[in-house]
């Protein structure tokens, strides 16, 4: 199971468009935000996190391996959805990142608002039907 200081950062990760708190630049690959800073510096020295800016304003950070992330994630949110266990995250490129989605689309599910309009990667949006990527 993930803490839920460590779900909540790669979570704002996932979840980072123009109107989120985490910002996400397309360009750079890089995201922007306030973080949890002992989060952030434990990732950073597992190598899943490259500091990029940190002072008084928001931080800056780069994802490492972003791809096999973020594919390893939406595939943990389809199998958590599809109603599997977590035993897949031993096919994927970066099981930490299955686990997060996989976890994260149960604490979703168990919230008893509606989803309608929510926007994270590898989750179905309500507004066009298909699957969000980032």
């Amino acid at each position: 199971m993930i803490s839920k200081k460590v779900r909540e950062l790669f979570v704002s990760l996932m979840e980072a468009t123009d109107d989120t708190p985490v910002a996400y630049d397309v360009e750079t690959e890089q995201y922007s935000g306030f973080f949890n800073s002992t989060v952030v510096d434990k990732y950073i020295e597992l190598g899943a996190l490259e500091l990029i800016e940190s002072g008084a304003g928001p931080t800056t950070i780069l994802l490492n391996n972003r791809d096999d992330f973020l594919s390893s994630f939406a595939s943990g949110v389809r199998e958590a959805k599809n109603g599997s266990d977590q035993s897949y995250a031993d096919y994927n490129a970066n099981p930490f990142a299955f686990s997060v989605g996989f976890e994260h689309f149960h604490q979703i599910s168990k919230k008893k608002r509606q989803l309608i309009g929510y926007i994270c990667h590898g989750f179905e949006r309500d507004d066009t039907g298909l699957i969000h990527l980032q």
